[in-house]
């Protein structure tokens, strides 16, 4: 059986069984009746760095909508095991979130759906930064040198939402490896953790660098592109019913088609009218858990003019139709 969740029926289906606070580390124990626990243990490090651990362990299969997020969170996230198969709307494709991988992120509110199966043990180390915090120490030219999704975070800039998996390298597994076997306590575990961390950080600082330097010829290595990719974005989401051709867009925000193709990919990791179509879907989700217009009215409203492409769109993406998905919202009021 698959069990529908939302942030807020997942924490009033979650109890705490067990909770640990010792010196600058917490930890706890949880579950779900019949559904699954979970384990979660953190320790702030320095400001503006935190490390945590998170298992959780299924016996029954989840499709979990994250529809809350109270702030941008910037991280790393190193899947240890298990696999998550995972969308965040408008952003990216579907994607799985296995051993073996991590990834770098900024949610910037955006909402997300993750697919869990039974049977899955799935652990990762997830490193959390606050950017004004860590980096408030750095100089200009040292900045110059992070990935730019952060150096918007500390200069107070626009900041975009962004999503990038890569391999875990041999190195980061060592690291990896030496914050699971700690052999410290007290203090020197929080300063040995906090080396670990930095390791791990310089180590995905470095590829981001190389990615640079290999993709130095790309179209959208000037920011003024990227720009014009994100307002090729925003003039999409404005015109949901009627949103121009690829040629129209590319002529608006001052590109060329092929540019705005390779560059909407890069950004957003999809193309600009898959991306298009999974935040009509999106929208439709919400229209639909509001209860205030009826399935007809929140395809129209959206830009879908056939009502069975709609229901099928719908059905690949979040598993129940439209019609489906409205009951379940108004037996959970």
């Amino acid at each position: 059986m698959t069990i529908i969740l939302t942030d807020t029926s997942w924490n009033e289906l979650w109890q705490k069984t067990s909770d640990r606070s010792k010196d600058f580390e917490t930890s706890d124990r949880g579950k779900i009746p019949n559904v699954c626990n979970t384990y979660d243990w953190q320790v702030e490090l320095r400001s503006g760095l935190t490390l945590s651990i998170h298992e959780v362990e299924l016996t029954e299969d989840i499709v979990w909508t994250r529809d809350r997020w109270d702030d941008s969170q910037f991280g790393l996230s190193f899947f240890l095991s298990g696999k998550v198969r995972i969308e965040r709307y408008s952003l990216t494709d579907e994607t799985d979130e296995s051993v073996g991988k991590y990834y770098s992120e900024c949610n910037c509110d955006f909402k997300e759906t993750e697919w869990w199966k039974a049977g899955e043990k799935f652990s990762r180390i997830y490193l959390k930064i606050e950017p004004q915090h860590f980096f408030q120490s750095f100089g200009e030219q040292e900045l110059e040198q992070i990935p730019i999704y952060l150096r918007q975070a500390v200069i107070g800039d626009r900041v975009q939402p962004y999503y990038q998996q890569r391999e875990i390298t041999q190195q980061m597994w060592m690291v990896l490896s030496n914050i699971l076997k700690c052999p410290y306590q007290g203090l020197m575990k929080r300063m040995y953790l906090e080396s670990q961390a930095m390791e791990l950080i310089a180590f995905h600082f470095q590829q981001c660098q190389e990615q640079d330097i290999g993709d130095r010829h790309f179209p959208t290595k000037n920011l003024s592109d990227i720009d014009r990719i994100y307002q090729a974005k925003e003039i999409l989401l404005k015109n949901l019913e009627s949103p121009p051709c690829l040629i129209d867009l590319a002529r608006q925000v001052g590109l060329n088609e092929f540019k705005l193709k390779r560059g909407f990919r890069k950004v957003f990791g999809t193309s600009a009218f898959k991306y298009l179509h999974d935040y009509r879907l999106e929208q439709a989700r919400q229209l639909l858990a509001l209860g205030d217009m009826n399935v007809e009215e929140v395809a129209l409203k959206i830009g879908f003019d056939s009502r069975s492409y709609f229901a099928s769109s719908f059905r690949k993406k979040f598993g129940l139709n439209p019609k489906q998905y409205f009951q379940h919202c108004q037996k959970s009021l």
